[in-house]
């Protein structure tokens, strides 16, 4: 699918694009019980964890992707397995992506209409973009992510005024919850790590991927640590801990005297974007690690059937807020560690094994004996010398 290629910026901006949506609903209030008005400084400290996960994806699947650098590494039958792991989390993570965007559009709209009408609406929309090409979805993530910074600055730039240092400082850090929020930070922004799955499609890998990497990454970290410190300079941890999504209860308080007032209902439904390029992103994560499970005939009916799907998980919770705010708040930022950062890391390390192992055709053992036989021989020759 050379052709269907898109650039390493599309990719970044697709990962940025989609991490929005978890993020204005999780931060800061996922952290505030842990670390309190330091939250911002939390998701600060995250980021070399963000970006350790994606350079061990890279280096995981490299120019192939990582769902055929998983089955090289494991081999057929325990890759696969892996794959299918991956891609039931993935299924997980689209249903609670359909059930909380459903969540946002009805409470945007003042509570005109159903849950279960929304979600059909943004199942069908994911569906659409699925069954596209990855190139015009790329593009799209694009124009996504200039509108939804356009919005988000519009709302933190407006409420930097009244922004108060005194609900920043003095830092408190470190603390007793530091790790754990350190930890809950990166697994919000891990929700974007399944865009490591389509590494295979990107067709600039030159030799500044790195330094791309390291860019967008600091930048993008950063740019959220420094929206969270916003909030909190505006709302304050014991207000902002009360409230549900304290981002959309700060656009409340937006308005330019004689020109608008109230946007929060126009930033709620803006933010369908992030929940739109997500689901993209999801579902053709799954197209990727398909190819390595299914035959070719079965691939054009996998995002249908994985919408459907994440459809059914979604009506599903809507009968019961409590699982899905535990499955977005507690089971799913713990889960995009396991699966982002943790398994990529042994994963890695199993492959350097199996790559050393398998220099000049001998076996690790072998390779070992061979290295301690010419550090001898080198010892031998510097005695000589001295003689």
């Amino acid at each position: 699918m050379r052709g269907d290629g898109i650039s390493r910026t599309q990719l970044m901006a697709l990962f940025w694009a989609g991490v929005m949506a978890p993020a204005a609903e999780l931060l800061p209030g996922l952290l505030l019980p842990w670390v309190g008005k330091s939250s911002w400084l939390a998701v600060a400290l995250s980021v070399p964890l963000v970006l350790a996960g994606g350079w061990l994806l890279h280096q995981l699947g490299n120019r192939q992707g990582a769902a055929r650098g998983v089955v090289e590494t494991l081999g057929p039958w325990l890759g696969q397995g892996i794959i299918l792991l991956y891609m039931v989390w993935a299924q997980l993570l689209l249903a609670q992506r359909l059930w909380s965007c459903a969540q946002r559009l009805l409470a945007s709209g003042n509570r005109d209409g159903s849950l279960w009408f929304f979600l059909i609406a943004v199942a069908v929309m994911v569906a659409w973009i699925g069954t596209g090409k990855l190139a015009a979805f790329a593009r799209a993530g694009q124009i996504f992510l200039a509108a939804l910074l356009t919005a988000a600055l519009v709302v933190l730039g407006l409420s930097l005024v009244q922004a108060r240092p005194e609900r920043l400082l003095p830092i408190q850090w470190p603390g007793p919850g530091t790790f754990s929020a350190v930890l809950n930070a990166a697994g919000v922004i891990g929700w974007g790590f399944f865009a490591g799955f389509l590494l295979g499609e990107v067709k600039d890998q030159g030799e500044a991927r790195g330094w791309h990497w390291l860019f967008w990454g600091l930048g993008g970290g950063l740019l959220l640590a420094g929206a969270q410190a916003v909030i909190l300079g505006n709302l304050g941890a014991g207000l902002a801990m009360q409230l549900e999504n304290p981002f959309f209860a700060l656009a409340k308080s937006v308005g330019v005297e004689g020109a608008f007032q109230r946007v929060e209902s126009i930033i709620s439904a803006l933010w369908t974007f992030a929940d739109l390029t997500m689901g993209g992103v999801l579902v053709f994560a799954i197209r990727a690690m398909g190819k390595e499970l299914l035959p070719s005939k079965a691939l054009k009916w996998l995002p249908l059937a994985a919408v459907c799907l994440a459809a059914a998980g979604g009506l599903t919770l809507l009968s019961n807020r409590g699982a899905g705010d535990l499955l977005g708040e507690k089971l799913i930022p713990m889960g995009n560690l396991i699966l982002g950062l943790a398994l990529p890391g042994m994963l890695y390390l199993i492959k350097r094994g199996k790559s050393l192992g398998k220099a000049e055709g001998i076996s690790w053992g072998e390779l070992e004996e061979k290295r301690a036989d010419v550090g001898g021989e080198k010892k031998d020759e510097k005695i000589e010398k001295r003689c």
